[in-house]
């Protein structure tokens, strides 16, 4: 959502802008003291951004008994956070996404599950009620215990903001809605997935498979992700490539650098601590430096990349996370730079890059290519407002589109031969290619066909079976 709806002066605007909180999304995930701007008037900013987002994106709020469910537009984070913000919702109260509502829960007074006596506290950590001895006698630690009527409280005080809360009517609602749909459709089918990747990686010169490969990404669902792989020398685009997915983004990005690389994506095995990827569901997660992940923490990323689920079993740790996301990682050749056999130099064992729809190798930037894209940054961007305003929000929408198979038999029957081709070549090569194409197979014409909201026809077979064999071929080449 641009800043323009909160009204802010040019001088502030300009200087958030500066800093890297080009939109109110990221504003809402801010505490004050982060904005630069002095607490007061950043706790004002902050503020407005949340109560805007609530007001927009709150459609209905029920209270069942014992619980409070809001349905939302959308359950990004800096949503959930504003939501939060309006209704008062203490840090304490249990709450959980389901679907697309936020479900807030008043706790339960069970007995005491040491001795069966009054429970007076919850513990935050296992939701035990426990009484005012056990409490000391807990597995947890005393101070992780709250009390159970200071919780009530809390959730009454929500129960009354939920009631008297009036976020934007139905009727301006569904008009906004449908102009805003009917736009991004129009956009969508006139420039299509090839137009997209255009427009979005516009500040990329050349690399047209790595555009197309993770717009492939963006255009896919954490259900059914088509998971993506670059690896390319430092020199190549892999970080402007990041870098503009993160700030178009926002609050739809989860991103994990080379240290979370380093200390485990799925579970911190020192510490005991949730990886990124345990916190990711239901995003897009920005992986830098792929080729650090340790190697213990390599089995839990084959499940979660498979299946979204993993059972973690260390010393501190025994869990089961389950996590769906869309993963696209960024890696260095083994050796830093590829240098004889690219194919044999990525680094990643086979068994992990067989759970990637496409692997991308990275062009190397020609110099005259790379002067150019000197030249943009220091002039700026290059593309218009018209399209980079609509990126968000065609790709909100077109998540919501279902695509159908409707391509002839003979044409289906052509691709399937295709991507059975690439199973036989390179099912023992360090790509790995092997049955999972499957899903990829289905999955990449999909996610283009969502691009223009349309069904997969022949030609759209077509395209994404050149797309993975392109991205294949281009290991081959020097």
């Amino acid at each position: 959502m641009d800043l323009m709806k909160l009204n802010l002066s040019p001088r502030d605007q300009r200087t958030l802008e500066a800093m890297g909180f080009d939109s109110v999304e990221k504003i809402a995930l801010c505490w004050g003291d982060e904005l630069g701007l002095g607490k007061a008037k950043s706790d004002a900013i902050i503020n407005r951004a949340r109560n805007i987002l609530a007001y927009e994106r709150i459609r209905d709020i029920k209270d069942a008994e014992g619980q409070i469910r809001v349905a939302l537009s959308d359950t990004s984070k800096a949503t959930l956070r504003s939501v939060e913000h309006v209704l008062g919702v203490d840090v304490n109260l249990k709450r959980i996404v389901e679907g697309d509502e936020l479900v807030i829960f008043k706790p339960e007074r069970k007995p005491c599950v040491v001795c069966q006596k009054e429970p007076v506290y919850l513990c935050r950590v296992c939701e035990a009620t426990l009484c005012r001895d056990c409490r000391f006698k807990h597995e947890h630690e005393y101070y992780q215990a709250v009390e159970i009527l200071y919780l009530e409280r809390s959730f009454d005080r929500v129960r009354e903001q939920a009631g008297e809360y009036k976020p934007m009517p139905l009727e301006k609602r569904a008009v906004e809605e449908a102009r805003l749909s009917d736009k991004v459709v129009s956009l969508a089918r006139e420039i299509g997935f090839q137009g997209f990747a255009d427009s979005f990686f516009s500040e990329l010169e050349g690399n047209n498979l790595m555009k197309q490969a993770l717009t492939c990404a963006l255009f896919s669902k954490p259900e059914e992700p088509v998971h993506v792989l670059l690896v390319g020398d430092p020199a190549g685009g892999k970080t402007l490539a990041k870098d503009i997915i993160a700030r178009k983004l926002g609050s739809d990005i989860e991103l994990a650098g080379a240290n979370v690389t380093r200390a485990g994506l799925v579970c911190n095995l020192a510490t005991g601590e949730p990886g990124v990827l345990a916190y990711a569901d239901g995003k897009v997660v920005l992986v830098d430096e792929f080729d650090k992940i340790p190697e213990q923490d390599i089995e839990y990323c084959l499940e979660l990349l498979s299946n979204g689920k993993c059972s973690v079993h260390s010393g501190r740790v025994h869990e089961t996370i389950e996590s769906h996301f869309i993963m696209i990682a960024f890696a260095n050749p083994g050796g830093t730079v590829f240098i004889a056999d690219p194919m044999r130099e990525i680094g990643l064992p086979p068994i992990l890059l067989s759970r990637f729809a496409l692997i991308v190798k990275v062009e190397e930037l020609e110099a005259e290519r790379r002067r150019d894209l000197l030249r943009r940054k220091l002039l700026g961007g290059a593309e218009t407002l018209e399209i980079s305003e609509w990126h968000l929000p065609w790709l909100c929408e077109a998540r919501k589109h279902q695509p159908k198979f409707v391509a002839s038999e003979s044409d289906i029957e052509a691709y399937v031969a295709r991507v059975d081709k690439l199973i036989e070549q390179y099912l023992k090569t360090p790509l790995r290619r092997d049955l999972r194409m499957g899903d990829y197979a289905k999955r990449v014409p999909i996610a283009m066909a969502r691009a223009s909201f349309s069904d997969v026809d022949g030609l759209t077979l077509e395209k994404a079976a050149t797309l993975m064999e392109a991205c294949i071929e281009a290991w081959q080449k020097q």
